[in-house]
């Protein structure tokens, strides 16, 4: 499956070409997949909440095709980093799991991959890494499979296989993000629908050389206190927790509480940014991304002084609004300015 842009062309080309260098023939099929920067809704898809990611230009592609070693095959440009296909290999299982009766899934396959997306930069490379190598897979084998069901089997491989406990908001958009316009999603019901970006809003991204590993085991505990807290407030998804009962958060140990307080709080922040977004308010747009980073620095834990420093210098350069993005530990921030622009990095 390949977007048809000079972008995306270009990367599977690159993966192409990588793979005739690993064994020395054309491979079978290639796709691409491309990042994603959330505009807001972080560390709330886990807890049920709502978020609004977009789709970038950077993409993922992979060339994929039969292997003459009996076994699956890895290969990239992330030289002397191998740990990248876990994601690949656990997509494949996955894959083999749940279509058992293909023939073409079971045999052992060459993955080459090639990526403009920075690794651990808070832009999905793991997400558009997993959709990538099922929609190349599953193109070589001539199977469809919807968007949807991607998605989620992605997901499941990234949690069994690669020991990331991620929400679905990754996959989700990766899977499914069409240039120039924002998902919202849901992920308590999985219900979605795009959002249109003012064309006077600017989104710019903004790199702060830290780079985080989920595995690492920040993220994992995060989650961890989110879910013990939804326990403890007796919900099933803690972003839902309605706001009559918000102030049964103080009553919960210290940490438990900040982590109550993000998730409740930015849940609410994406439904009034969405809002704005539609009545064209770009000033209280950039105000809630400000707010949204301000809880993630000082609730959740998961900015860092690089981050911190982007998003100050934004503002006081006269951005509407800035932010940390993804994940957290490092990675990128996100800059809301008027005037149009394509996402990218500097």
């Amino acid at each position: 499956m390949a977007s048809g842009s000079a972008a995306s062309d270009a990367i599977e080309g690159r993966a192409q070409a990588l793979y005739r260098r690993a064994v020395g023939r054309a491979p079978s099929a290639v796709a691409s997949a491309s990042g994603r920067v959330n505009l807001i809704g972080d560390h709330i898809d886990y807890a049920g909440g709502a978020v609004l990611p977009m789709a970038i230009a950077a993409h993922t592609a992979v060339a994929i095709g039969p292997s003459a070693s009996g076994e699956d095959n890895f290969a990239s440009e992330w030289s002397g980093d191998s740990r990248w296909s876990r994601y690949a290999q656990g997509v494949l299982l996955e894959l083999r799991a749940r279509l058992p009766e293909s023939r073409a899934l079971a045999m052992p396959r060459t993955v080459a991959v090639a990526s403009d997306i920075p690794v651990g930069a808070g832009l999905s490379s793991s997400a558009a890494l997993e959709v990538a190598v099922a929609r190349a897979a599953l193109a070589d084998a001539a199977i469809e499979l919807p968007p949807r069901e991607i998605a989620l089997l992605c997901q499941r491989a990234e949690h069994l296989h690669a020991g990331v406990p991620c929400g679905i908001m990754d996959q989700w958009c990766v899977a499914h993000a069409r240039p120039g316009e924002a998902i919202l999603l849901d992920c308590a019901s999985l219900d979605s629908r795009p959002v249109a970006l003012p064309a006077e809003l600017a989104i710019s991204l903004v790199d702060s050389g830290v780079r985080h590993a989920l595995r690492d085991g920040g993220y994992a505990a995060r989650r961890a206190d989110v879910e013990e807290a939804a326990k403890q407030l007796r919900v099933a998804h803690l972003a839902q927790l309605p706001r009559a009962r918000w102030p049964e958060i103080d009553a919960l140990p210290e940490r438990l509480a900040r982590r109550a307080r993000h998730v409740v709080r930015e849940h609410a922040r994406v439904g009034e940014a969405v809002a704005a977004l539609g009545r064209g308010d770009l000033a209280r747009f950039g105000e809630l991304l400000s707010e949204s980073h301000a809880s993630l620095r000082d609730d959740f834990d998961v900015s860092t002084p690089e981050l911190d420093a982007i998003v100050a210098e934004a503002l006081r350069g006269g951005a509407l609004g800035a932010r940390m993005t993804g994940g957290g530990f490092g990675g990128m921030a996100i800059v809301a300015r008027r005037g149009p622009a394509t996402p990218g990095s500097r």
